[in-house]
């Protein structure tokens, strides 16, 4: 007895394990609606991992609910079919046949998802991953809880889905259909308020940034020589002017990565400088982030070499203040040529290129940092994923 309900039990242990990283998905879910980005190392960042540009994607939701509020209904129904199994010898191998009916449907899903997240999104989520390993471990464990072949596995199956069936007869049934059915009102429930809280009437939304778009003239920033990501021409230019020891640019750093994927196509992505340092800015009063001027031209030396992006993102990635005093360290750490870049922060060069941006900065009227110009429209401040498609929709109803 002790062994047969052994299986049982790590299936459950495994289906809890799952609805555990389905909830902490949606808790950074919810953080990207409020324009936080959670969790840390566990999700990853810059480069391949990135959980958040996973799950905020246009491929993280089906029927507009983000996939960790699916996983949580189906872990929820495993939890309940390997309870089954641990406690009724009567209903325990039709639980199991049901549990690997569902793992076999999520494996299948999981594998679709996983060539989505290697071609079009292009970044891997990790969490996301150990919930496809749990799934294929559900599976296998299941099957071998019930000690049969996997061809009387699939002819079992159908018996099994027919004990679902409510029927006096069958009590456990009943529960699951209850349970299963509360749980699924709970979650739309609950993502109907998150919405409500998080997100304004999207029509008034889209109102008030048309008004605020007919209000500017477009102003189109020259960025001939700046780093740039995405294809050129495709339609929809953003434009950011940022400073690398702000703390909000350095979040926005993370929603950008986000808005690339989900506009890979068509979106170019181009970075200037906007040190809020008066060594180098003097269209700013006071100075906010010291050090952010030897910054900003260190990444222009380091451009130089074609290494930007990997300096964008070492700088970036730190939770706190960077440390200026890291900046040869790090830019060495890029395998660039030292000589060249010891040249060209001695020669002025860096600073030079800096110098360019402020200006143009201060043609478009630039004051704060980050700002973005949207095929020319200016934008101030933090641009959450879903603030930034209703953006996207308005700017390209005027072109």
């Amino acid at each position: 007895m002790m062994s047969s309900r052994r299986g049982p039990l790590g299936l459950l242990i495994l289906s809890l394990l799952g609805l555990s990283l389905c909830l902490y998905l949606t808790y950074l879910h919810l953080g990207l609606l409020r324009g936080e980005v959670l969790g840390g190392l566990a999700c990853g960042g810059s480069g391949l991992f990135n959980c958040h540009a996973v799950t905020a994607s246009r491929w993280g939701s089906v029927l507009g609910i983000p996939l960790s509020l699916w996983g949580l209904l189906g872990y929820a129904a495993a939890v309940q079919l390997a309870l089954f199994a641990w406690l009724s010898p009567e209903w325990r191998t039709s639980a199991l046949l049901l549990l690997a009916g569902f793992g076999a449907l999520w494996v299948s899903i999981d594998a679709g998802l996983a060539v989505v997240m290697a071609v079009q999104i292009r970044h891997l989520c990790p969490l996301c991953l150990l919930t496809y390993a749990v799934n294929l471990i559900l599976l296998v464990g299941a099957k071998q809880a019930l000690s049969l072949p996997w061809s009387q596995v699939w002819q079992r199956l159908p018996q099994a889905w027919a004990s679902l069936w409510p029927s006096s007869q069958r009590p456990y049934s009943i529960v699951f259909w209850t349970t299963t059915a509360g749980a699924a009102l709970a979650i739309l429930a609950f993502h109907a308020a998150i919405l409500f809280v998080t997100h304004s009437d999207p029509a008034l939304l889209r109102s008030q940034l048309r008004d605020f778009v007919a209000q500017q003239p477009p102003g189109v920033p020259d960025v001939t020589g700046d780093p740039a990501r995405g294809p050129d021409g495709g339609g929809l230019q953003v434009v950011e002017f940022s400073d690398f020891l702000c703390p909000v640019c350095r979040r926005a750093s993370k929603f950008n990565e986000i808005l690339l994927t989900n506009h890979r196509r068509e979106m170019r992505f181009v970075f200037k400088q906007f040190p809020l340092d008066m060594t180098c800015n003097a269209t700013i009063n006071h100075t906010v982030h010291p050090g952010a001027c030897a910054v900003a031209a260190a990444s222009e030396c380091v451009h130089r070499q074609g290494k930007f992006w990997p300096f964008h993102d070492v700088v970036f990635q730190d939770e706190g203040t960077y440390e200026v005093s890291r900046l040869a360290e790090d830019a060495a750490g890029l395998g660039l040529d030292r000589a060249q870049f010891d040249a060209c922060m001695s020669s002025g060069q860096g600073m030079a290129a800096v110098q360019r941006d402020i200006t143009e900065g201060q043609r478009l009227g630039v004051i704060s940092t980050p700002t973005y110009f949207i095929n020319g429209y200016r934008f101030s401040g933090l641009l959450p994923p879903h603030i930034f498609e209703e953006i996207v929709a308005v700017v390209k109803e005027r072109h």
